[in-house]
């Protein structure tokens, strides 16, 4: 599970890179910015509920 939040880490970090302009694309795509920013917005989400899910599971364990 931590392998798949740093997996959609790594796709934020791509999905704002690409959405901020800092990737360069094709001048006929400019709806890749949204895209950018949709697939930046959805991975971080993704990866905070997965970390929660591990912390979650390791942190209520009983001793």
């Amino acid at each position: 599970m931590l392998a798949f939040a740093c997996l959609f880490a790594a796709a934020a970090v791509f999905g704002s890179l690409l959405g901020s302009g800092a990737i360069d694309y094709s001048p006929g795509w400019h709806h890749i910015a949204s895209y950018g920013w949709a697939l930046c917005v959805n991975a971080a989400a993704i990866s905070v509920l997965l970390l929660f899910n591990l912390y979650h599971r390791h942190g209520s364990r009983p001793h």
